[in-house]
């Protein structure tokens, strides 16, 4: 669609947002080009084009929701981030989203976050995980202690499960001290202190994962293992009796634990603390009709047993890790759980191939 230079920014950005949410966008990219701007929204993952605004009428959007998000419109020559909320006429309803902005060649350019509760899962069971994967994180909601790997490339889902992890504590175990240190806040969890740390400022994970530990959590919530100081807090934290929960990008279980090994964790500590590693990625739902319409997780889940034990504190390499794994009962790789949902008409072959690829190994 094209809109006219003297085109209004209100009703602009109302027809966009509303067009974003029919289509069940999570993202909004406005993006400069040599001859205006182009409007892509992210629906299951993939940028589609939706709009092409010329030059003026993109400036004019971009500039309002900086304003809208109490950004700094005369500074455009550095990456800023914010939060506005929206009223669009359609919805009637305030709509929380985030707005980050970067200068580019040709101007500066914006990506909208919309609400992640209009597109995303909210409880475990809503995730469309494997039996197997499910029972055990059930299981880990229900422990004392230990920590809950989530890993996978960026945009893989990972903290949509942990947030249904913690939704699931907090339903199934009223009265636990639940804090998580994120970066940013993704959406708000009732029943959970949610701090938003800056991770190149005072407030870091390391600072505050130091300090949250002598406020009485039972729970913590850890967006990100970034550094070797906090993998070791981490796993201090998992040691003297809380649950943790966080993500790591790695590509597979046996990846994660090599990561851990490699910021200098020793095995002892990882079989000790780590109660398991989970692995994701994110498909997209076949239509009867043909198509896709939404996602659904195929997911790999590895308890901490006695032959993954073993083969941790041998410092095994990846290979001898998947090996351990496999000598697991209950254990599905990343690929079968994939085959599964195909099997079970949730998605099909070419999807599967396009996000693990034709020669996968088995994870």
């Amino acid at each position: 669609m094209h809109a006219p230079a003297s085109a209004e920014v209100r009703p602009l950005i109302d027809r966009i947002v509303d067009e974003a949410l029919d289509r069940i966008a999570s993202d909004i990219h406005i993006e400069p080009t040599t001859d205006g701007y182009e409007v892509r929204y992210r629906i299951d993952g993939l940028l589609t084009s939706a709009w092409t605004l010329d030059s003026a009428a993109g400036k004019s959007l971009v500039a309002r929701l900086m304003v809208l998000a109490q950004l700094l419109t005369y500074r455009l020559d550095v990456p800023q981030e914010g939060r506005l909320e929206w009223v669009t006429p359609a919805s009637d309803q305030k709509l929380p989203m985030r707005l980050a902005v970067m200068p580019t060649t040709h101007g500066v350019r914006a990506a909208v976050r919309l609400p992640a509760e209009l597109t995303q899962p909210q409880t475990l069971e809503a995730l469309g995980l494997g039996a197997t994967v499910l029972e055990g994180l059930r299981r880990f909601g229900a422990s004392d202690s230990g920590m809950l790997v989530v890993t996978g490339p960026a945009g893989s889902g990972k903290t949509t499960t942990i947030y249904a992890v913690l939704r699931h504590i907090v339903a199934t175990a009223p009265g636990v001290s639940i804090i998580a240190l994120e970066d940013p806040v993704e959406r708000d969890i009732p029943g959970v202190t949610q701090i938003e740390v800056k991770p190149f400022g005072e407030l870091t994970y390391e600072r505050c994962l130091r300090s949250i530990l002598r406020q009485d959590p039972q729970v913590l919530m850890l967006g990100e293992i970034r550094d070797a100081a906090t993998a070791s807090l981490a796993v201090q934290a998992a040691l003297s009796g809380h649950r943790l929960v966080c993500t790591l990008h790695a590509a597979s279980p046996e990846g994660a634990i090599q990561r851990l090994l490699e910021m200098g964790l020793e095995p002892y500590q990882i079989t000790s603390a780590l109660y398991g590693v989970l692995a994701q990625r994110l498909l997209r739902r076949t239509l009867p009709q043909g198509g896709y319409r939404g996602r659904v997780a195929a997911a790999a889940f590895v308890p901490m047993e006695s032959a993954l034990r073993r083969a941790v504190l041998d410092r095994a390499d990846e290979t001898g890790l998947r090996s351990a794994m496999r000598e697991s009962a209950d254990y599905q790789t990343l690929r079968q759980g994939a085959d599964a949902l195909v099997e079970q008409g949730v998605t099909d072959a070419p999807e599967v191939s396009r996000v693990l690829g034709d020669s996968t190994p088995v994870l």
